[in-house]
C-alpha cells in the first residue's frame, strides 16, 4: 500500500488540540473478546496514522486462543519515531469493545488522571462513574457501537463502529486515511460490507457530544 512520503518531519499531523494532548507520543489501550475485532481494531488506527503521515506502532496480546476470551491491543502514534517498546500500562485513550470486560479484568485500574475513556454500551457515563469512583473525574464516552453495527452490518460486531467515534471525539486521524485503513485492514471481505462498516463509523462520529462546536473550534485556531 502507498502511505505518505515523509519528506519533512515538521510537517506531520498531530490535530488534536492542546488541551487535551500535550503533542507527545500518544497511547491506546484497547479491551474487548475474542471476535470482536480487537486486533482489527488496532490494525486499523495504526494504519490510518500512517497514512496520515505519523508514526504507529499496533500489537496484540492474547488470552486463551477461543472466541469469546479476553483480547488486549495496544497502539502508539507519534510524530516522531517510537523507540518504546513493551505493553501499554497508563493509555492515555483507553477503548472497552465489550461493557462485560469489566467483570474478569480491572481495567480502570492505574489509569492516569487524564485517560479519556470509549465504552460501548447502552448505558450512559454517569452509571460508569458511580460504579466505579475511580473514573470519576475522568472523561467517559459512551456509545452504543453493538447496535450501530446491527443496524448497517447486521452483525454485533462494533469495532470499526467505535473507531468512528474516537474520531469524532479525538480527531486523531482523519476521515480520508481512516477510510483507507478499513479497506486494506478488512481487504478479505466483500466490498459492500467494508462499505457499511465505514457507514457506521461514520454515524458513530457524528453522535459524540458537542463534536461540531469541537471542530468549529479546531477550524478557527
Amino acid at each position: 500500500m502507498e502511505l505518505c512520503t515523509r519528506v519533512d518531519q515538521s510537517q506531520a499531523r498531530l490535530l488534536l488540540s492542546g488541551e487535551w494532548w500535550d503533542l507527545s507520543m500518544l497511547e491506546i489501550t484497547i479491551h474487548g473478546r475474542g471476535g470482536q475485532g480487537v486486533v482489527v481494531t488496532s490494525r486499523i488506527l495504526g494504519t490510518a496514522a500512517l497514512y496520515d503521515c505519523m508514526y504507529a506502532q499496533d500489537f496484540p496480546l492474547y488470552g486463551a486462543a477461543r472466541r469469546g476470551a479476553p483480547v488486549m491491543a495496544f497502539v502508539r502514534i507519534d510524530d516522531r519515531p517510537i523507540l518504546l517498546r513493551g505493553y501499554i500500562t497508563k493509555p492515555n485513550i483507553l477503548m472497552l469493545l465489550d461493557e462485560s470486560i469489566m467483570e474478569v479484568k480491572d481495567v480502570f485500574s492505574d489509569l492516569p488522571a487524564d485517560c479519556t475513556i470509549i465504552i460501548n454500551t447502552t448505558r450512559s457515563a454517569g452509571y460508569f462513574k458511580d460504579e466505579h469512583p475511580e473514573i470519576k473525574d475522568m472523561r467517559v464516552f459512551c456509545v452504543d457501537g453493538t447496535g450501530i453495527a446491527l443496524e448497517y452490518l447486521n452483525k454485533p460486531i462494533p469495532n470499526v463502529v467505535i473507531i468512528g467515534f474516537l474520531i469524532g471525539i479525538t480527531h486523531l486521524i482523519t476521515i480520508d486515511a481512516f477510510k483507507k485503513a478499513v479497506k486494506d485492514e478488512l481487504g478479505r471481505y466483500p466490498e459492500d460490507l467494508i462499505d457499511k462498516n465505514i457507514v457506521g463509523a461514520l454515524k458513530a462520529c457524528e453522535l459524540v457530544p458537542g463534536r461540531e462546536q469541537r471542530r468549529q473550534r479546531d477550524e478557527d485556531r
